[in-house]
């Protein structure tokens, strides 16, 4: 595993997918609103940091990785702070391209009493156009060594059938790795992908199977491996997670979550660490074991924050 880990630093992985700026305000809570049954909170103070597709780059980039990412921002004051707060985090963004007709996708949460009390959501979620997705794999050429392509689907627009059509080709031609974070909206485009990373919800849609024991993640998953033709790591929570090849028994690895604080952004750090294991040539047990490790590390972090190489290295180390 330590092996792997001083791999990383030699990674580059292209990561497309949908752009968000989350935003989070933190305040004080101690009485009620006389307007309506709702508390009111008292604003300490405000951050911003890279959501979506953006988080998954940043993760990639604090595990020591070298990320170039790819997306859609509107013509606004928002896209300067998403790609101000990208810069800062060593991310590749020539790939970032405005969109005048949409608008950079924001979440805004409010967190008071030590928990989330409200989310409020900022998006157009139209597809983009042809010429878009053409300037995407156009510029994705661009990038020499690739390691491999991350796809972080949140179904607002940026993920498109042709566009998917297209990475999948790419990568078979030049026999590099593609991973997706998958949303069973689009579970029609997935086929021929290296391996998808969907949670246990997603597993339930696109599978048709409800999940409540062991053996309905077992049967869900074979059904995902045979309908995508390609691996699957099933990301469960407090379960876990469960690893499925196409030649392999499956294979379930418990949590190792010692504190959760905040489940949010951690399928960003499963499916950043998984590529890079993977890049460096680890199997996929042993880099779903280090995504699995990196999972545990996230959800001991409140809000969306990506994890460091130290912090990884340090799991790996009291685990051995």
């Amino acid at each position: 595993m330590k092996e792997i880990l001083k791999k990383f630093k030699n990674q580059k992985i292209a990561v497309i997918g949908d752009l968000i700026l989350d935003k989070y305000i933190y305040g004080e809570v101690d009485r009620i609103s006389p307007e309506a049954p709702v508390p009111i909170v008292r604003v300490i103070k405000e951050k911003y940091v890279p959501g979506g597709a953006a988080n998954v780059a940043a993760n990639i980039s604090t595990l020591g990785g070298n990320p170039f990412l790819f997306g859609i921002v509107g013509n606004d004051q928002y896209k300067e702070i998403l790609l101000r707060e990208t810069a800062e985090m060593n991310i590749a963004t020539s790939g970032i391209f405005t969109d005048s007709n949409k608008t950079t996708i924001r979440k805004t949460r409010v967190i008071g009493l030590n928990q989330q009390l409200l989310r409020i959501d900022h998006e157009n979620t139209n597809y983009i156009e042809t010429q878009q997705e053409e300037i995407f794999i156009k510029k994705l050429k661009e990038i020499k060594n690739l390691s491999a392509i991350i796809v972080s689907d949140y179904a607002k627009g940026t993920i498109t059938k042709q566009l998917m059509t297209k990475l999948i080709k790419y990568s078979k031609e030049y026999n590099i790795l593609m991973i997706v974070d998958p949303k069973p909206k689009h579970k029609e485009w997935y086929s021929g992908s290296s391996l998808i990373t969907p949670n246990k919800k997603e597993t339930q849609e696109m599978s048709g199977i409800i999940i409540e024991t062991k053996d309905d993640f077992i049967r869900a998953g074979e059904i995902l491996v045979n309908k995508f033709s390609s691996d699957v790591i099933i990301t469960a929570g407090a379960d876990g997670m469960y690893v499925f090849t196409k030649s392999n028994r499956p294979i379930h690895l418990e949590t190792q979550a010692k504190e959760v604080y905040d489940v949010s952004g951690a399928g960003d750090t499963v499916i950043a660490t998984l590529t890079l294991a993977l890049s460096c040539g680890a199997d996929i047990n042993n880099a779903a074991t280090l995504a699995n490790q990196a999972a545990g590390i996230k959800v001991s972090k409140t809000g969306t924050a990506p994890i460091f190489l130290e912090e990884l290295e340090k799991e790996v180390q009291e685990n051995k």
